[in-house]
């Protein structure tokens, strides 16, 4: 009992939660939330916004997928 309630402390997650693929979905909203505020701190014209909000999210997809296949990479050797 106190294992599992020190697993469910330290990693936040239970036997409800998600497993793998599932938690990829949270990957998007993130994504897009982040780069809105990243675009609205910088500027104030929505055009600009979008503009920007939609080159940092790329840039944020690109460097999450270089580092998932770097550690699938890793995990072979494993």
């Amino acid at each position: 009992m106190i294992s599992f309630l020190s697993q469910l402390i330290l990693f936040g997650s239970g036997p409800e939660a998600m497993p793998g693929w599932e938690q990829i979905l949270y990957l998007f909203p993130l994504v897009i939330c982040t780069s809105l505020v990243y675009g609205a701190t910088r500027h104030e014209d929505w055009r600009v916004i979008t503009a920007e909000a939609i080159k940092i999210g790329r840039w944020l997809i690109g460097l999450t997928a270089g580092v998932f296949f770097v550690a699938l990479i890793l995990s072979f050797f494993n």
